[in-house]
């Protein structure tokens, strides 16, 4: 009896040992199985440009906002067509649009030139528009800053710089105005004196300090970023500078003893990509920068670098060594991953931490130059991104890079904007804004 036992057993053991090596061999021989891809976008087409007045006030540039229920967003305008703010429900229906210059005549404001409308950004029942003067005829230099009433789109206040200055027109990244505790900061350059102003407004518009902080910089903004109690500023061509805004906002500093930080290498200054903006954890910030410029050949070595915020210090670099003298359009962070795309078409995922490659993804094989890839996003596990050569809106698997599909959407060129809210995304694409929604098959 205890003899059968044992052959039962060890007949078992065998049967197991079987089946667990033809599994192993099915495995090697059988194609690989293929990650499940997700479904298409849902999409609702919320606003039209049809919608509009008229034809010549829309152009491609369309920054949107949103607070729970509405969208907000300008489009640029430009000379006898000034730009227009649209409000509308994030499900559709009826928008309520004003003329941002008859807004700020009706208002009082006659001398008020604003045509082109650069950025619309949302704080507390509050719309901050920066706007300016024709694009291209530059008539009047000086900039306008406004604040509405996002329930009907009143004009609440506006301020203009005292100096002749003006906003950078070819500021990429996040050229919104933001606020910091209880005040809106406004950076702006003054052209004849070559020379960069700081002001911190009050929530009514009225100005409380004013700084000049830095002079004999080229006239250009390219981006800045308020991390916690720090204004981190990005320069063409200039160091990355990074201020104390409790001692910007003391009167009783000096501008230079509120200097933390500037950003320089041992043998030269390092050249900051004019399209690349700043992105943070909270503790550290990342951005991109040239070294080893050589403009009469057109070449320098592009780089990545994670800087602490604690103290100062670079805690690693990464070289994208594609070949072309490139600008990188896109940084996002997102936890541990730091999302980067150059526009030769290439989208690369690095580690946070310790600045490793977790996986670089080529989108097109298309001519250097022809790719443009404008700015992320994150929804659910994946990074949604435009590619303005061909028209789709790619989406990848976060962890892997796998390029899970793509949406066909109308391209006319300049920066697309987006906005995420839950597994939505809201995207304005030169001609409308359209709410996608990623779902699982």
């Amino acid at each position: 009896m205890k003899k059968q036992k044992v052959l039962y057993l060890l007949s078992l053991i065998i049967l197991f040992f079987l089946f667990s090596s033809c599994k192993f061999i099915m495995s090697i021989f059988a194609p690989e199985k293929e990650e499940e891809e997700i479904g298409e976008f849902d999409d609702i087409n919320i606003f039209d440009a049809d919608l509009l007045p008229d034809d010549n006030s829309f152009t491609t540039d369309f920054s949107i906002t949103g607070d729970e229920y509405y969208l907000y967003g300008v489009t640029r305008g430009y000379r006898d067509f000034p730009g227009k703010i649209v409000k509308i429900s994030k499900n559709g229906g009826l928008p309520l649009i004003k003329t941002l210059y008859d807004e700020a005549i009706h208002s009082g404001y006659t001398d008020s030139h604003a045509f082109y409308m650069e950025s619309i950004s949302y704080h507390n029942d509050h719309l901050i528009i920066k706007a300016l003067p024709d694009f291209i005829q530059f008539e009047h230099h000086e900039f306008e800053l406004f604040c509405l009433s996002s329930e009907d789109l009143s004009v609440r206040w506006r301020w203009i710089p005292e100096e002749n200055s003006r906003l950078d027109y070819y500021v990429t990244g996040h050229p919104t105005i933001p606020k910091w505790n209880d005040y809106y900061i406004v950076y702006y350059a003054v052209e004849k004196e070559a020379g960069y102003y700081i002001v911190f407004l009050d929530t009514n518009g009225n100005q409380i300090v004013k700084r000049k902080i830095q002079s004999s910089r080229p006239v250009e903004e390219n981006d800045l970023c308020i991390i916690n109690d720090k204004l981190v500023l990005h320069q063409s061509y200039e160091p990355l500078i990074i201020y104390d805004l409790n001692k910007l906002s003391n009167r009783a500093y000096a501008v230079k003893d509120s200097i933390d930080y500037a950003f320089t290498s041992e043998d030269k200054t390092l050249e900051a990509n004019p399209f690349s903006n700043i992105v943070s954890d909270g503790k550290n910030c990342y951005f991109c920068s040239w070294t080893n410029v050589d403009r009469v050949k057109g070449e320098g070595d592009l780089k990545v670098f994670a800087l602490s915020l604690s103290d100062y210090k670079i805690l690693w670099t990464y070289e994208l060594k594609d070949k072309g003298f490139d600008e990188v359009n896109s940084i996002l962070v997102n936890k541990e991953k730091l999302f980067l795309a150059a526009d030769y078409g290439c989208v690369y995922c690095l580690n946070t931490i310790n600045g490793k490659l977790n996986w670089k993804t080529k989108i097109t094989d298309k001519e250097h130059k022809l790719n443009l890839l404008c700015e992320g996003c994150i929804v659910k596990n994946y990074f949604v991104i435009p590619c303005a050569s061909n028209g789709y809106l790619y989406y990848f698997d976060i962890n892997t890079g796998k390029i899970k599909g793509k949406y066909e959407i109308p391209v006319f060129g300049g920066i697309r904007h987006c906005y995420v809210e839950d597994d939505y995304v809201y995207i304005t694409t030169g001609s409308y804004i359209v709410r996608l929604r990623l779902k699982e098959k």
